[in-house]
């Protein structure tokens, strides 16, 4: 098969995918209160122990701008705030709060169980070829953006 051709399935396969897992995400992550830009946000802040807006906007792959808006409210729901940097008075960070660590905690713990039910359609020797698999992919497109 031509890598044309290749290219196509693997397009037609990932934009299924993704079009599945986002609407399953909106479904399940609104039960809690958050968007889902709010949930990645969330979840990006949660790993980190703080963030500029430059890099939580790289990690979202959003502007700036953009990411603030999404951390805006968030704020002033307590889910995260703002803090000095420690080493340059002109920059502010982002963090979790504990009510975000929490928040994010309670919604990480639904997806994960979802995907354990997930997996259980697929055969116990494929699981983790398929796991490896969206590993590798993962690495190509980071590879791609250099």
């Amino acid at each position: 098969m031509s890598r044309t051709k290749q290219a196509e399935r693997l397009y037609d396969a990932f934009s299924e995918l993704v079009r599945r897992y986002q609407f399953r995400d909106r479904d399940q992550i609104c039960c809690h209160g958050l968007s889902v830009s709010q949930c990645y946000t969330l979840d990006a802040l949660a790993s980190a122990d703080s963030l500029t807006m430059g890099e939580l906007a790289d990690k979202l792959c959003l502007k700036i701008s953009s990411a603030t808006r999404v951390v805006d409210p968030m704020v002033e729901r307590a889910w995260v705030r703002r803090v000095e940097d420690a080493s340059d008075r002109r920059i502010r960070r982002v963090q979790a709060t504990t009510k975000g660590r929490k928040l994010i905690g309670r919604v990480r713990a639904d997806l994960v169980h979802e995907h354990e039910q997930v997996l259980r359609n697929v055969p116990p020797e494929s699981r983790e070829a398929v796991i490896q698999a969206m590993t590798d992919l993962l690495a190509a497109l980071d590879a791609r953006k250099m």
